[in-house]
């Protein structure tokens, strides 16, 4: 009898914790149903761990349902929706891409931040004239008025493989604005 009300006992919780949504994603009441979706990203026709990838509609940039994610160490990206949800919603997407590092420059290395506010400055100006930003991929994929990347996300599982080319180093340089 003790057995029978602890397994009638946990049968109930788990229909609770089903109805809550705690054993599955609750998605927002409005999110289109999600497609599994995996992006992989080579360069040069080797992986491309570390890159950023985006789903954008070129013809809605106020679609609210961002997808993308960074690709790990075999180039793969396992696309999520709003950074949460695994999936993309069905429909057509330009794929931007981009993988972006900094070089730690040697003054941060080598010599610790000063407490003196005054040399704290100028070592933290040091710091910003040695320190580079630079893209890894070509900067064509950055932006969707530039990326040829494109993909049809459909009903059921959807994998596609996209080659940026050759490996880059191109610094970006800061750009100063005007009012």
């Amino acid at each position: 009898m003790t057995r029978f009300i602890a397994i009638k006992g946990a049968a109930l919780l788990t229909l609770a914790l089903l109805a809550s949504g705690c054993l599955g994603e609750k998605t927002p009441p409005d999110m289109p149903k999600l497609q599994p979706t995996t992006i992989i990203i080579t360069q040069d026709g080797a992986p491309c761990p570390d890159a950023n990838v985006q789903l954008l509609k070129k013809d809605d940039l106020t679609y609210k349902w961002f997808a993308g994610g960074v690709t790990d160490s075999t180039g793969k990206c396992v696309v999520k929706t709003l950074g949460t949800y695994t999936g993309a919603p069905e429909g057509e997407f330009t794929v931007v891409v981009y993988k972006t590092v900094r070089n730690e420059s040697e003054t941060r290395k080598n010599t610790p931040e000063p407490t003196d506010p005054a040399e704290a400055q100028e070592w933290i100006k040091k710091v910003a004239e040695e320190e580079k930003e630079f893209d890894m991929i070509d900067v064509k994929y950055k932006k969707i008025d530039t990326s040829d990347l494109t993909i049809s996300i459909v009903s059921g599982k959807n994998e596609q493989t996209f080659d940026v080319g050759p490996a880059v180093q191109i610094e970006n340089k800061p750009t100063l604005q005007t009012m």
